[in-house]
């Protein structure tokens, strides 16, 4: 593994936010209030833009990386 690889990160991020999806999924069948809904509106629904803007980022930049160790290996 190359000391910039980022998919295991990329897939441990991806882990977490499934964990937290089906976490809250769960939670949600005996909380249902206007806390939840709160909670919902400010915490939650921002984060999955932001997740996946994450997970782009990370592939763009692993690939990035990839093409510099290319062109890198190449002159040598």
């Amino acid at each position: 593994m190359k000391p910039w690889d980022m998919s295991s990160g990329a897939a441990r991020l991806a882990d977490a936010m499934d964990s937290l999806q089906t976490a809250y999924r769960e939670a949600s069948e005996h909380w249902d209030d206007q806390a939840r809904r709160q909670f919902a509106t400010e915490y939650l629904e921002p984060l999955e833009p932001r997740f996946r803007r994450a997970i782009e980022a990370v592939h763009r930049l692993s690939q990035v990386f990839a093409q510099a160790e290319q062109q890198c290996g190449d002159e040598s």
